[in-house]
């Protein structure tokens, strides 16, 4: 199955299935309004001094539909992280629910994110690609690309194509919670390599003091991972 976004903003996009022209499932990101209540939490947040506030600015839920305009999934987000996640009737507190936090791995040029599923998202800085738990790969991201003749090609101009999510044949089940995970981990990578290249980017004789600062970054990351924040 190959998927296109509509919109370079992966949570208030339609995805489209090119094979047929139809719209598979549809992402919209509201901000729920003062008087109301999420359909997970009370409104409450933590703002960045630390204080406890009641504002709902950094209150949002993600809605997925299906073609039938079912809700299928959704994500409640507190302040910048994924507070409690649902998809279809399973509810899910987190996503630590969702990956592997214990085995995650950050290297130099990847990261690799275990699922519960037993599939596993690496992410370089110009790639996304889903493994199969023989690491072969059933899944990718294609960015900024163009349909020619049945084929994407990258587009001349920085967005000026789109994005397109490539997953080979999966139950509809473990389609709906792909796309979820990456709806999760889209926005996170790029905070996750500027760690990483501060982490590796540093040579000579400061190799003590960064293999500190290397420790505290991992720990930190596992940490980012396990809330999965967005900017």
């Amino acid at each position: 199955m190959l998927l296109r976004f509509t919109s370079s903003d992966v949570r208030n996009a339609a995805l489209v299935e090119t094979a047929t022209g139809a719209i598979a499932y549809r992402i919209s990101t509201t901000r729920p309004r003062s008087s109301s209540r999420t359909s997970f939490m009370s409104i409450s947040s933590r703002s960045q001094d630390g204080q406890s506030s009641t504002s709902t600015d950094q209150h949002r839920t993600t809605v997925v539909k299906d073609r039938d305009g079912e809700v299928v999934a959704e994500i409640t987000w507190e302040a910048n992280c994924a507070s409690k996640i649902r998809i279809r009737d399973e509810e899910l507190q987190g996503t630590s629910e969702l990956f592997d936090v214990a085995f995650v791995k950050v290297l130099p040029d990847e990261t690799l994110l275990p699922t519960r599923m037993e599939y596993v998202w690496r992410l370089t800085p110009d790639s996304v690609t889903l493994l199969d738990d023989d690491g072969e790969a059933i899944g990718e991201l294609y960015s900024n690309c163009w349909m020619v003749k049945d084929k994407l090609v990258p587009a001349r101009l920085p967005n000026g194509g789109h994005n397109y999510l490539r997953l080979d044949d999966r139950p509809p089940a473990e389609t709906l919670e792909l796309i979820v995970c990456y709806l999760l981990l889209s926005t996170l990578r790029a905070r996750m390599y500027s760690i990483t290249k501060y982490v590796y980017g540093q040579r000579g004789d400061r190799l003590s003091k960064l293999r500190r600062r290397a420790t505290r970054s991992f720990a930190h990351l596992r940490e980012t991972v396990r809330r999965i924040s967005i900017p």
